[in-house]
């Protein structure tokens, strides 16, 4: 990526198959730490999978997925817990789990099993909440939330481990438009803070030159990586996307909208 940052975040030779079906094949990527890379590409390509493998939820085929050069779940990697935040599902009104408790939730990992939430936790919690703009809201039930609300909760949760690592999965793909924007500054503000390096898969690429610093377009392989301004110009991700892309122009960045995520 042409900086002076290590590596955070590195998958070699990737392969995972599917009930028989390849849906990635030899994904070489490297995440330098403190960026914010956007993972993009067409629908069925791989981005669920790609970031379920690196949370170490899916076991590869083939290949390993390096923490800060280290095999994950050994060395460093051990005693980090990365965040993550997935896709928005549908969540009862009714569930009785509060927006504090939902929090807590990230910490179980610190905590461990058969262990209850102490004071830390509880205030470390409470914290995370702040930071996203959703203390007073703390002891609501998660049900009640809008989607913008609900996915501020979801990443006070993931905060909640103290993680290095930030993982989301088509984060606003549930929040209405006005609340996106403040939902990216959002997590600008957050990587800086705490030093996070953020992957998030997206179908919007219009939010790829405004908020992220790197680019990944997958399509059951890696095939570009690179800094926004260059990977969008060129001539493979017109390929890459195909007749599934409607492009709009705002200005001189474009914008693309892919249909709904389905790996």
């Amino acid at each position: 990526m042409g900086t002076n940052r290590q590596v955070m975040v590195e998958t070699r030779d990737l392969d995972v198959q599917i009930n028989g079906y390849p849906v990635l094949q030899g994904v070489n990527l490297k995440v330098e730490e403190q960026s914010f890379t956007g993972l993009i590409g067409p629908n069925g390509g791989g981005k669920t999978t790609l970031l379920r493998a690196i949370l170490g939820l899916i076991r590869p085929d083939r290949g390993e997925v390096m923490i800060k050069g280290a095999p994950l779940g050994t060395g460093e990697s051990r005693s980090w817990i990365m965040g993550y935040v997935p896709q928005q599902v549908n969540i009862d009104r009714r569930f009785p789990v509060s927006v504090l408790d939902t929090v807590i939730m990230g910490r179980y990992g610190k905590i461990g099993i058969g262990h209850r939430p102490k004071k830390h936790d509880r205030d470390t919690a409470m914290a995370c909440l702040e930071k996203v703009g959703m203390l007073h809201l703390a002891d609501q039930q998660i049900g009640s939330l809008s989607g913008g609300e609900k996915q501020r909760v979801f990443i006070a949760r993931a905060l909640s481990a103290e993680p290095r690592v930030l993982i989301l999965d088509e984060p606003v793909a549930a929040v209405d438009v006005a609340a996106q924007d403040s939902f990216y500054r959002l997590l600008q503000q957050l990587r800086k803070e705490y030093a996070l390096t953020v992957i998030m898969a997206t179908h919007d690429v219009g939010v790829v030159p405004i908020y992220c610093d790197a680019v990944a377009c997958l399509n059951r392989t890696l095939h570009l990586h690179g800094r926004p301004e260059e990977i969008l110009k060129s001539e493979v991700f017109k390929k890459l996307y195909g007749t599934e892309v409607e492009a709009v122009m705002h200005g001189r960045i474009p914008h693309r909208m892919i249909g709904g995520h389905r790996d």
